[in-house]
């Protein structure tokens, strides 16, 4: 049986899950909740199985997922929600496993590409993190629409207009913004970084290690939990984290499905 989640349903879950194992999914029940829906797979008698939800707001059909227990079946919920949203027929979906979820849901979908490991950090020492840098500086509501331009030409997919109420930090040369750093969330609960990038010409000058650090420091302003995610493959980026005091909490990876 597939039905809708309820509120009292998903408190429930948010009390007991663990946030970094299930970093994406913790999102849809906390900051992204308002602008998704969710809905269960649940036994004969009763018992909920497991969870798929969809958040709107993004450039691309961004799900998310959470096994609870055998036999959890994830195809009949994509078909669900393929059909209740009205999504096209070639649509072709993603989200973020645990990479101990990650071959048991891979063995229900067909796949459009092959799945890509990331690496959840968070910040736990902060003595590496240097001193404040007077060139980074917090962008002000003027700047949005060269945040978007930016972030656009940088192919920053998971970018949501909704992020820009969120702090934006960058810097600027020649009155061109030459390096930008924002929150995919910023709440009490957790900060995660995101949208951070350098443009081509400034690139390997320490511009993204001055944003990453203010970054940081302002997301202790309303956290004590403070993350990124990082592609597995990018040694250099993993190196600048574990500089300014990041570690890597969890391995996962972004799947990517036909629908």
């Amino acid at each position: 049986m597939i039905s809708p989640l309820q509120p009292e349903e998903m408190d429930t879950i948010l009390n007991t899950i663990d946030r970094e194992r299930h970093f994406l999914y913790y999102s849809y029940l906390t900051s992204r909740r308002s602008r998704s829906i969710h809905f269960g797979h649940y036994s004969d008698t009763g018992h909920l199985l497991g969870i798929l939800a969809y958040c709107s707001g993004l450039s691309f059909h961004a799900f998310s997922v959470y096994p609870i227990q055998d036999p959890f079946c994830v195809k009949p919920l994509f078909a669900h929600v393929k059909e209740r949203l009205n999504l096209p027929a070639e649509a072709v979906g993603s989200f973020i496993v645990h990479e101990e979820v990650k071959e048991q849901l891979e063995q229900q979908l067909v796949l459009a590409k092959p799945s890509i490991p990331i690496h959840l950090m968070k910040h736990r020492h902060s003595l590496p993190l240097p001193p404040a840098d007077e060139q980074v500086v917090q962008l002000e509501p003027a700047s949005y629409i060269e945040i978007e331009n930016k972030l656009t030409e940088w192919n920053t997919m998971a970018f949501a207009k909704e992020e820009l109420q969120n702090p934006f930090y960058g810097i600027w040369e020649e009155r061109q913004l030459i390096a930008l750093g924002g929150y995919h969330v910023y709440s009490k609960e957790y900060v995660e970084l995101g949208n951070i990038g350098t443009d081509v010409n400034w690139r390997n000058r320490g511009n993204g290690r001055k944003i990453s650090a203010q970054l940081t420091r302002s997301g202790y302003a309303i956290s004590d939990h403070v993350y990124l995610n990082v592609l597995a493959n990018n040694a250099g980026a993993i190196h600048l984290y574990q500089s300014l005091g990041y570690d890597t909490v969890s391995h996962q990876f972004i799947v990517t499905f036909k629908l």
